[in-house]
Order: C-alpha cells, then sequence, then structure tokens
C-alpha cells in the first residue's frame, strides 16, 4: 500500500481552506484544488509500504506518542513550491509549529533505526490547496490580499493513511491513528 503519517484536520479549519481555495480561483489561470476530504499535513511520505512495515510504523507512533502531549497550532500564510513552467504545489504553512518540527524529526529519528530512509529534504509543515496552478498575481500580493487568520486547532493525534485511486480521483483513508498522550 502506498502510505503517509498526517495530521487531519478540524472541520473549521477545512472550511476556512475551503473558502481560501474559492477566493484564490479568482486568480488562478489553471489548477487541481485539493479536494476537502484529502487535506491534512504529512509529517513523513513512505511510499509502498507492507503489513511487516504497517506493524513497525504503529510501534513506533505508539512509542513516540508517550512523549508528546497535544498542542496547538494555526494557519499562516499561502506559500508554494516551484514548478518549471507553473506552480508545483500551492500551500498554507502552519504558525506556531516548532512542537510540530520536533515531532516530525522524532518520527523521523525513529524509524530511520527500523530501516526506513530519512527524507533528504527540509521539513516543511504544511497543507496542499492546490497543483499545477497558474496564478495571475504574484503569492506575495495574494497574501497582502489575503491575510489567514484561523482558530488555532489541535494536534493531538498521528494517522498512517493509505493513498490510493479511486475512480481517477486520489483518496485517503486512515489505517490507524495513535493519540498524543504525554503527561510531561
Amino acid at each position: 500500500m502506498r502510505a503517509f503519517l498526517a495530521i487531519k484536520l478540524s472541520e473549521n479549519i477545512i472550511n476556512d481552506i475551503k473558502n481560501l481555495q474559492e477566493q484564490l480561483k479568482k486568480y488562478t489561470i489553471k489548477g487541481r484544488w485539493t479536494n476537502k476530504d484529502n487535506l491534512h499535513i504529512t509529517l513523513k511520505f513512505f511510499g509502498e509500504i507492507n503489513e511487516e512495515e504497517v506493524s513497525k510504523i504503529r510501534k513506533i507512533i505508539n512509542d513516540i506518542s508517550l512523549n508528546f502531549k497535544p498542542f496547538y497550532i494555526r494557519l499562516n500564510k499561502i506559500g508554494c513550491f516551484e514548478g518549471k513552467d507553473n506552480i508545483r504545489v500551492l500551500w498554507v504553512d502552519a504558525k506556531n509549529d516548532d512542537r510540530l518540527k520536533l515531532l516530525h524529526d522524532v518520527i523521523e529519528t525513529e524509524l530511520s533505526k527500523v530501516g526506513f530512509k530519512k527524507d533528504d529534504r527540509k521539513f516543511k509543515a504544511h497543507i496542499t490547496v492546490a497543483r499545477e496552478i497558474i496564478l495571475v498575481k504574484s503569492i506575495e500580493e495574494i497574501n497582502n490580499l489575503h491575510k489567514l487568520d484561523s482558530d488555532y486547532f489541535a494536534v493531538s493525534n498521528i494517522h498512517l493513511m493509505e493513498s490510493k485511486l479511486e475512480n481517477n480521483r486520489r483518496v485517503y483513508k486512515s489505517i490507524f491513528d495513535v493519540s498524543l498522550k504525554s503527561n510531561k
């Protein structure tokens, strides 16, 4: 199965992003918008994994969860990963994400001890809102027009998600989730 670790978003945050997507469409020539059911923050992408690896991941995430208590973050600003001819990924990033970065780093370290490759790229906590997009305004102009002022939302669970194609649509299904539990 093709899988990744993720933080799911609250319904309020999903609605904020859907409203933002509607506003951004005004400045778009073309692009593919992320379905509301697929909005999340990726902590670790695995690619193809098997059942034995799922068990290893579950054990490690259970162990990690004992050292993290739930914390809060909020949406910050719009940004992008550039492509050759367009914006490959248009995203919203998170404010107050130091705990999220620490969680990511611990996950990377602990999973690498049982054979999972560490990601070479620097972690950027973000929520993908669109792909292969062409805008008529710059990201800076859009950020000046649309100040994000979201509510804080809880990071309280880590989900292992399966990614598959159904009817030519990308669908994400939770395989398991683990609550952050620390009393520290």
